[in-house]
């Protein structure tokens, strides 16, 4: 959540050392390795540590968790276990990226914390609530549900912190929230944090907050200085996801998130990549909690490429090396794509964002463009024998890359490659070999035909049968 090195500050800008954190924080944060904090940072902690309440419209990326997560270490009596904060976001994924910010950077102070959400059990989250916590993070839903079973207490919380306030409320936990706000009776402070400011957030603000100071860093949204805003036509000669193919191997990204609308579509789409060699995972809602962590984990370890998710699936993924994101299907609210492209060019670093565009999304682009204040980039889109030979060129390379590594080949597999070579048939044989050694898994591979899967993402586009060129005029 903290840059190396944030550009063009000078040097008059505050540092940890003289930010005013304590010993504590201060001894965890130079263990962490973090350098400087980040502009969000350093407006919201001298307001928020002296008990105001804040509204803070922030983009996704700019170290907006640290923001609230330092100055309420600073306001904990820690002589104290019963929960005194309260932080609601509206994702498991982001409640556990929250939670686990807190336990860094609270590691020296005696924080007691837990992390509480939905598709698990109660279990292990009672017996944390039971040995006493000082901050509980979790989702509105199973917020409200430990409270109902008797699980914690909430006289002694004085702030609570809504983090992503507007993905929550277009989730639709508007009626969640209010009834939250109505058990804290002695809250103190509220720490509201978003992207975007839509109106019923507003309501939110004046009913539930005195007085807050308005911090907004969101002018470069869509950082048009740091992400480059691409468009690509879809090829309407043959399936959508051919053009995704495409795509994928023209801007030849060391990792992506491809963002889809449905759930199905993630699934079909990352099956699909899977079944032509590419190292794709899908994320969605009808993933076991065990499966969706596994993926997180090793998209954020950098042990997978590409991820296939939807807008609610992906909210909480904090990946600052993140090069690229890809619109499968553009949102119908230019709002989520400043989510969507939030994933990218994080914490200073450039980034892409790229949108697959055919005559029926027009009007969604132009009221995204028109919207943000931005214009998509054209780029040319590569003809399937382009992309096809860009494929297979790439995996030349890597096979090569292998065999330079002298393998130790056993004679007969040899002797079987000098065979099959001098076959009539050696292309299709050679294919076959090919397509096992490409594919992930029996048990991960769908069980339709490849291409039953094609015609149905061709049915599912649905988005003229003309091409689209963007406009020139950038």
């Amino acid at each position: 959540m903290f840059a190396d090195a944030e550009p063009d500050i000078s040097s008059s800008f505050p540092t940890f050392d003289t930010l005013g954190l304590s010993e504590h924080v201060l001894r965890a944060i130079m263990e962490i390795g973090y350098k400087k904090p980040l502009q969000v940072q350093v407006e919201c902690f001298a307001p928020a540590k002296a008990g105001r309440n804040l509204v803070v419209q922030s983009r996704t990326g700019s170290g907006k968790t640290a923001a609230f997560a330092l100055p309420i270490l600073h306001r904990i009596d820690y002589s104290n276990s019963s929960p005194q904060v309260v932080v609601v976001v509206p994702t498991r994924e982001l409640a556990l990226q929250v939670h686990g910010e807190f336990e860094r950077l609270g590691r020296y102070t005696g924080l007691k914390s837990v992390c509480i959400y939905g598709g698990t059990g109660f279990g292990e989250q009672f017996n944390r609530l039971m040995a006493g916590v000082h901050v509980i993070v979790g989702t509105p839903g199973r917020l409200l549900d430990h409270y109902r079973r008797g699980n914690f207490r909430t006289d002694q919380v004085h702030a609570i912190v809504l983090d992503e306030a507007d993905e929550m409320l277009s989730a639709g936990f508007y009626d969640d929230i209010q009834k939250i706000f109505e058990l804290l009776s002695n809250l103190k402070q509220v720490l509201l944090f978003s992207a975007t400011m839509p109106f019923n957030m507003e309501n939110l603000i004046k009913r539930y907050m005195k007085d807050p100071v308005r911090i907004d860093l969101s002018k470069d949204q869509v950082c048009v200085d740091r992400i480059t805003n691409v468009a690509y036509s879809v090829d309407t000669s043959g399936p959508r996801i051919r053009t995704l193919i495409a795509i994928i191997e023209a801007e030849d990204p060391t990792a992506a998130i491809i963002f889809c609308n449905t759930r199905q579509e993630t699934e079909v789409v990352a099956k699909y990549l899977g079944r032509r060699g590419y190292d794709a995972q899908y994320l969605n809602s009808d993933l076991s909690q065990t499966a969706r962590e596994a993926v997180m984990a090793k998209i954020k370890a950098g042990e997978l490429r590409l991820l296939v998710a939807t807008d609610i699936a992906a909210r909480g993924i904090d990946i600052s090396f993140l090069p690229c994101v890809i619109h499968f299907d553009l949102p119908t609210d230019p709002q989520q794509y400043i989510h969507r492209t939030g994933r990218t060019g994080r914490v200073g670093r450039p980034g892409r964002a790229i949108a697959m565009v055919s005559v029926k999304d027009l009007h969604s682009l132009r009221r995204i463009e028109s919207t943000l204040g931005i214009k998509l980039k054209q780029a040319e889109t590569p003809t399937r024998e382009e992309s096809l030979k860009m494929l297979a060129d790439r995996k030349i390379r890597e096979f090569k890359e292998r065999l330079d590594a002298k393998p130790a080949i056993p004679e007969e597999f040899t002797t079987l490659a000098k065979e099959i070579l001098a076959d009539p048939d050696a292309e299709g044989l050679v294919s076959l070999l090919v397509d096992a050694y490409m594919s992930p898994p029996p048990a991960a591979v769908d069980d339709r035909a490849p291409d039953r899967r094609e015609s149905e993402l061709a049915r599912s586009d649905g988005r003229g049968t003309r091409g689209f060129r963007p406009s020139r005029r950038r």
